[in-house]
């Protein structure tokens, strides 16, 4: 027993201390990696990039995230929206969706990529179709303080899932970067 509440006391600490680190550049999350890929030309890095964001945002079955560039020559890959960061149970019969409102970048040149996120805000919405709503709050007043005067009671939601995002997209660029290494499969 005394193990766990160690152990637990442990995690909470440690993610108390993430949430602190993070740095938001005027209040949004940005994060830039530069991957290499020896003798990959920028036309074939561009359709790995496509690949593999096409098949990243088919595993995302509450996300709400699509293809808003494709710029073949320039080698770029814009994809936008909402990436469902998790659920906040308010009552026994419904809560808060929570998503990130996101933009994710890659920019293909011979032999390297870009990629690139921009989180400026996150998105609320109440999971009951008969009553809609939603809020959408900037990340800079929701980490590392929350400072957001809110309209409707996400304030336990936000405290809960904000500090995951810079994490989270942390973990969505390595992916991608990992994924576009990966040849693309002719058949």
């Amino acid at each position: 027993m005394k193990k766990t509440l160690f152990i637990t006391t442990f995690i909470m600490m440690c993610m108390v201390t993430v949430a602190q680190n993070v740095t938001l550049t005027n209040g949004a999350y940005d994060k830039v990696i530069v991957e290499r890929y020896d003798s990959i030309t920028a036309p074939n890095l561009y359709v790995r990039a496509l690949e593999t964001l096409s098949d990243w945002a088919g595993t995302q079955k509450k996300s709400k995230i699509g293809i808003d560039v494709q710029d073949k020559e320039n080698g770029l890959v814009v994809f936008k929206g909402q990436v469902f960061i998790g659920f906040h149970k308010s009552n026994m019969l419904a809560g808060w969706n929570v998503y990130a409102d996101c933009t994710i970048k890659i920019r293909c040149k011979d032999g390297r990529a870009q990629l690139s996120c921009h989180v400026p805000t996150m998105t609320f919405d109440w999971s009951v179709p008969e009553y809609p709503a939603t809020e959408t709050a900037p990340l800079g007043e929701l980490i590392p303080e929350y400072t957001y005067k809110q309209r409707f009671r996400i304030k336990k939601s936000a405290i809960e899932f904000a500090h995951t995002v810079p994490q989270t997209f942390d973990n969505i660029l390595v992916m991608i970067a990992q994924k576009m290494h990966q040849e693309v499969d002719d058949f």
